[in-house]
């Protein structure tokens, strides 16, 4: 029997501890990549993959003299709305922008009559679209890009049977590098903190104690002891709850000034993770120091950056793997999300209305229609008021200039008064 007399024990085996086993994580796997998706990680993912996986994709006709012509139904369309039996349209763009982030690549297999392999041909879709989990992805690159393979679950597919994409990796090309591994050390900061931000919180939501006895205890008698604390004085519901020592003393462990600065460095750790995901706090709802004007402009930065940037690889990716090579006149785009500029628009066309713009012109620009018997389809000279037409065949006049002002007659010139002066010889 082992004596407790005088030792102060960490209950971590009952109580609250500090959580975490103090090993940086390095993100090395895809499978610890994808596990990141969590706190600051998934709302930064949220909030750049709701608004791009809902971006409206159209389909084009590419004519002989190179303008294009909308496509409004097509069995592409068809296959990108409802891919599989699964998921949505949008559900699997969803995945597949989110296994972008948090792995660096995604693949999209391609499934032909029987669940085989399709192989993209010309005149041929597939019948569906299924998305891999790409951490659970094996790439393994052939003597030839098209030669290589993709391996999952036991399974061996050929690639040109995918819509493969990724984040090329500096170091590697063929391969793709997550947001995540970019920013481990700062990720798995912020989750060292959380962890031992709860395992000092976690003793109902206050510091725990220091308990020493003045004699032995036996560890039947310890347990028994500890029990009976975690029992009666842990939890919210036993806040506040008397307690009382016998045989020994309690003291409270409080927070020192360092503890504390960890616990305010969490701000500074979520500040850099938004910076690798190129996002303000105030979309994530941080809206301390957040007015209407920096929220909007963070939503029209967001768009810029992360979401057309995404849509527009995951196009282009989709025109050559399949739309190119099923017809080549066709053409996959997408609706551009990013607000347009209102005082900036307003700004353009008040300014180049009557000197670049004419009239119609500048109300097309706002969905109105052309003014009456062809009355905004003129422009006019500055200073003038004359039309150019007039003002090129010569009939238009400058404006008459005011007559100048002629002095008075001599008539009129009043004469001088001679009253009080003197007449002198």
């Amino acid at each position: 029997m082992s004596g407790h007399a005088g030792v102060v024990h960490p209950l971590d085996d009952g109580f609250a501890g500090l959580g975490g086993s103090g090993r940086l994580n390095s993100y090395s796997t895809k499978q610890d990549q994808l596990a990141a998706n969590l706190g600051w990680c998934f709302a930064a993912n949220s909030a750049i993959v709701d608004p791009t996986a809902a971006v409206e994709l159209k389909l084009y006709k590419i004519k002989k003299d190179g303008d294009r012509e909308e496509v409004k139904e097509h069995e592409i369309l068809d296959l990108l709305d409802n891919p599989n039996n699964v998921h949505t349209g949008e559900q699997m763009r969803h995945l597949h922008f989110t296994y972008m982030n948090f792995v660096g690549e995604s693949y999209i297999h391609m499934l032909d009559r029987g669940a085989a392999d399709f192989v993209p041909a010309k005149g041929k879709l597939p019948l569906a679209l299924e998305i891999f989990p790409a951490h659970l992805v094996q790439f393994k690159l052939g003597t030839t890009y098209t030669g290589s393979t993709v391996k999952y679950s036991g399974h061996e597919y050929p690639l040109p049977a995918f819509i493969r994409d990724l984040n090329p990796d500096p170091a590697n090309p063929f391969f793709g590098r997550s947001i995540v591994k970019a920013g481990a050390l700062a990720i798995d900061t912020d989750e060292q903190m959380k962890q031992w931000n709860r395992g000092v919180f976690d003793n109902g939501a206050r510091p725990s104690l220091i308990f020493s006895t003045n004699d032995p205890l036996s560890d039947d008698a310890y347990n028994r002891w500890k029990q009976q604390f975690v029992d009666e004085h842990t939890g919210t519901e036993n806040a506040h709850k008397p307690l009382l020592i016998e045989g020994g003393d309690a003291k409270p462990y409080m927070l020192s000034p360092t503890d504390l600065d960890f616990l305010a460095s969490r701000e500074f750790s979520m500040k850099e993770i938004l910076s690798m995901w190129r996002l303000s706090p105030g979309m994530l709802g941080q809206v301390e120091n957040v007015n209407r004007a920096n929220l909007d402009a963070g939503i029209y930065m967001n768009g810029i950056t992360n979401v057309v940037p995404r849509i527009r690889q995951f196009v282009r990716q989709l025109n050559v793997t399949l739309v190119k090579v099923y017809d080549p006149t066709l053409e996959l785009d997408f609706v551009n999300p990013v607000p347009e500029d209102q005082d900036a628009k307003l700004k353009t066309v008040t300014e180049s209305v009557g000197k670049i713009m004419t009239i119609n012109e500048g109300r097309a620009k706002y969905g109105m229609g052309a003014l009456p018997d062809g009355l905004g389809e003129t422009l006019y000279m500055s200073n003038t008021n004359a039309p150019l037409a007039s003002i090129a065949d010569g009939t238009a006049r400058p404006p008459l200039a005011s007559p100048p002002v002629s002095a008075p007659p001599a008539s009129d010139t009043p004469k001088k008064s001679h009253v009080g002066v003197k007449k002198t010889t």
